[in-house]
């Protein structure tokens, strides 16, 4: 009787992770970016962080920043990264909203040049931001509808089997001011986190690369990378940043924060 009952459930198990194998094959590229969404975009972030800047694999620059989020109406974020050291980036800022339909609007705070924060517009959100291997572009999420998203076939990055779906901008605002002809996402099977993107300039040259390693669990499925290293290629240049604390609290999170008058009154820094 035993027997005959976990075979039972032994075959109930293996016909639920077959039909699992089955709906997993027969996604659609927009699908599998849906369900990272999903499982893995918070209603509110804070995060501190080391960037280390190197070239031909030597340092040359270490920072220390934070970065906000908060998700608003419509399921649009904003987004604020605020640079505390060292002393030549200490108080710069970048304030991104999150539109639908349109391209984000951005804007740069820096605090020794000017107390009004400069709009980010237009082709120049291709460019590296405050001199990293990040793009201005590179700093925001994207709008989904924005894009469009084909499957390609199944690989694996570091023996972990991914799904693979190249994002290729098809909103009239995202093809005139990004700096990429398409993007190729890797995402793992198992729980559709994004370990690589890879990066095609609008020559179609892969220009740039970005690792996501050791993810953590921070809230029921979201995972979060301890480390982020994205490279560009041709210059033999990387960004790495370290995450070396994290907070989903409301506290550490408000709407205010996001406001030009909260930053150019000065109570963004510490």
């Amino acid at each position: 009787m035993f027997k005959q009952a976990f075979i039972g459930a032994l075959s109930l198990v293996m016909a639920l992770s077959a039909e699992t194998a089955v709906q997993a094959q027969e996604l659609t590229g927009r699908q599998i970016m849906d369900e990272s969404s999903n499982r893995h975009d918070l209603p509110r972030e804070f995060e501190e962080l080391d960037m280390t800047l190197a070239e031909n694999g030597n340092v040359f620059e270490e920072r220390q920043l934070r970065r906000f989020s908060l998700e608003g109406d419509g399921g649009l974020f904003k987004y604020l990264t605020v640079f505390d050291e060292p002393a030549g980036v200490k108080g710069v800022a970048l304030l991104s909203w999150q539109n639908k339909g349109r391209s984000d609007d951005q804007w740069t705070y820096l605090p020794a040049v000017s107390r009004k924060l400069k709009r980010t517009a237009g082709s120049s959100k291709r460019k590296p931001f405050l001199g990293t291997d990040f793009t201005y572009e590179d700093m925001t999420s994207d709008d989904r509808d924005d894009f469009s998203y084909e499957r390609l076939a199944d690989s694996e990055v570091d023996g972990e089997a991914t799904f693979v779906v190249k994002a290729v901008p098809i909103g009239e605002d995202v093809k005139k001011e990004t700096g990429y002809a398409w993007r190729i996402f890797n995402l793992s099977k198992e729980t559709y986190f994004i370990v690589q993107v890879d990066f095609f300039d609008r020559r179609e040259k892969h220009s740039k690369v970005q690792r996501n390693f050791d993810p953590v669990v921070v809230t029921e499925q979201a995972m979060r990378p301890k480390r982020t290293l994205m490279t560009t290629l041709d210059k033999n240049t990387s960004t790495e940043m370290i995450v070396k604390a994290r907070s989903l609290e409301e506290e550490m999170v408000d709407e205010k924060m996001f406001q030009h008058r909260w930053i150019t009154t000065g109570k963004y820094m510490r």
